[in-house]
């Protein structure tokens, strides 16, 4: 498979940071504030959404009847409080970049659904820059995902093939943005199981772990 890559484009917040918990933290904390008993069950639906996507849902569901901005700020500020102590990269990433992104000079970059603001707040907590110098967030994106989009753009600025461009992601707004893409496209089991990634498309490759990936590289 390394043969046949040229380039390795990233989603962030389940694939390379370990942070959907703080997410739901910062949104729990945000409900409480507002009357509303709430579990992470209840905002499972929202993983890998844009915030142009997840605020009507968000207050549809919860009858929040506040300003989206006002929301927003609110939940935001809660969010980089949190990242603040207990931001970290998911498990395996740091050493499957080294050894097998690295060695290889695939060009790299991260696309994500995120915010710039909330991304300049990351590179203050943890040293994600050290990793990506490409990063296209949600500002940047013509559309957010699940449209290609965010995808095409990278490809064309990275000047990559789809065919020989590999994509890791984990959520199904993320996998359905990635498939569309036509590029090859590995699903980690942290936001999904087995069944619900290959329910998305039977094409995804499956990793429970980035160990996982790279014995998949090296096939």
């Amino acid at each position: 498979m390394l043969e046949n890559i040229e380039g390795v484009l990233f989603d962030m917040d389940g694939t390379v940071l370990d942070s959907e918990a703080l997410f739901d933290d910062a949104q729990l904390l945000f409900l409480k504030d507002m009357g509303v008993h709430a579990s992470i069950q209840d905002l499972k639906e929202f993983k890998g959404m844009s915030y142009k996507h997840f605020y009507p849902r968000f207050t549809s569901k919860f009858n929040i009847t506040l300003e989206v901005n006002i929301i927003r700020s609110k939940i935001r500020t809660y969010l980089h409080e949190i990242m603040e102590t207990r931001l970290k990269f998911i498990k395996g990433f740091e050493h499957f970049f080294n050894s097998y992104i690295k060695p290889y000079n695939f060009k790299v970059g991260l696309v994500t659904n995120t915010t710039r603001l909330s991304y300049q707040k990351i590179q203050k907590c943890i040293n994600i820059d050290d990793y990506f110098q490409y990063v296209i967030t949600v500002n940047e994106a013509k559309e957010p995902k699940p449209s290609p989009m965010p995808y095409f753009q990278a490809f064309n600025d990275l000047s990559l093939s789809n065919k020989k461009t590999l994509i890791i992601e984990d959520s199904k707004t993320g996998l359905t943005s990635a498939i569309k893409s036509g590029a090859h496209v590995v699903g980690l089991t942290t936001s999904l199981n087995k069944k619900q990634i290959q329910k998305i498309n039977k094409k995804i490759i499956v990793a429970q772990s980035y160990v996982e990936v790279g014995n998949f590289l090296k096939k």
